[in-house]
């Protein structure tokens, strides 16, 4: 199985994994033959893109960090609970169940790192995004040996970390070139969701309203809303601004192509020790993949290639198929290819 962007699927091609609706229903399942006009439809519900499986990509086993049941479930919960703000007691008991729920299932699945590319829409893109830094936040918070109840404020923090934007005028969050004053106002929620969470929610913890608040700080105190300056910016903020830019960087929207995992993993080494914490970035760069399993990679030797299975302790160098006779070769522990490099990713 492999992923495929919209822009890059044609007919013909075999469904890998099924695609569904916004609200959780199939719209496609698993194995159907793609046609044109599926494709019309994936793009026309602006679908980032789908799993195929075919020969390129056979015996490759992509495992889900949490399984795609939860993943609907907790968008429509948070979908619920930016949606209804006021409905204080029903958030916290959301938050609560859907927190234990995905720690639950990434502890059981640990020892694996996150080579699975998000199938979003964008209609749900504040939705999802809030789910996949939870995600990416809990994944972070174990592989640093986080206690539960620590891990539970941390996934809730990252859940709720733009609950300010429901206090923002709705032109201004898809909006491509701001004014001085539209920025401030945009700039304002990490402020405003932490006041609103201080103030009716007064029960969740101060670490995760912290979190919210701090989500924006950089490691070099450029940030805001306060310029904090390394550790004097809490863990939670420091992890929520790797998290959250990462998944923006990888995400499609209107007015910004979507990076791959590879170009937002040199973004965030580029910026280690200026926005990111460089101890959160060693920690990230070993659970999430820049090339996920299933990635279709040129060699500099002019050999393509595709990923089976990664290194955790070297995640830029993974273990691949040579397309053309089906070797497989450990780039990071391989001495004939100890000066080969990746030098581009295909989509086909």
């Amino acid at each position: 199985m492999r992923y495929v962007p919209t822009s890059c699927l044609r007919p013909g091609m075999i469904l890998g994994k099924n695609l569904y609706s916004q609200d959780g229903v199939v719209l496609l399942a698993k194995d159907v033959q793609i046609t044109k006009e599926y494709i019309d439809n994936i793009q026309k519900l602006l679908i980032n893109g789908v799993y195929i499986e075919d020969s390129v990509s056979e015996n490759i086993k992509i495992e889900h960090v949490i399984s795609d049941e939860l993943r609907i479930k907790a968008v429509k919960s948070i979908k619920h609970i930016y949606n209804n703000p006021k409905n204080i007691t029903k958030t916290l008991e959301i938050v609560e169940n859907i927190a234990k729920s995905v720690i639950g299932e990434i502890l059981r699945n640990k020892s694996v790192m996150i080579n699975m590319i998000d199938i979003k829409n964008y209609d749900d893109f504040l939705f999802s995004h809030c789910v996949n830094v939870a995600v990416l936040s809990s994944v972070i918070g174990i592989a640093l040996n986080l206690e539960d109840s620590k891990l539970e404020k941390l996934v809730a923090s990252a859940m709720l970390h733009d609950i300010g934007k429901v206090f923002i005028p709705k032109e201004l969050l898809t909006k491509e070139e701001l004014t001085e004053e539209e920025e401030k106002i945009l700039k304002s929620h990490p402020e405003k969701g932490y006041r609103y969470i201080k103030t009716y929610h007064n029960s969740i913890a101060v670490t995760s309203y912290v979190g919210i608040l701090q989500h924006h700080e950089r490691f070099d105190g450029k940030g805001y809303p306060d310029g904090k300056k390394g550790e004097k910016i809490s863990l939670f903020g420091r992890i929520l601004c790797l998290c959250d830019i990462y998944d923006k960087l990888i995400t499609e929207r209107p007015h910004r192509k979507a990076s791959l995992p590879s170009e937002a993993i040199e973004y965030i080494m580029a910026y280690n020790g200026s926005v990111f914490d460089p101890k959160l970035v060693k920690v990230f760069l070993k659970k999430v993949a820049p090339y996920p399993l299933g990635t279709i990679i040129q060699l500099s030797n002019g050999q393509k290639s595709i990923v089976v299975e990664n290194n955790e302790d070297c995640s830029l160098r993974p273990i691949v198929r040579i397309l053309d006779n089906q070797e497989i070769v450990n780039l990071t522990e391989d001495w004939n290819y100890r000066n080969v490099t990746i030098v581009s990713v295909n989509n086909y």
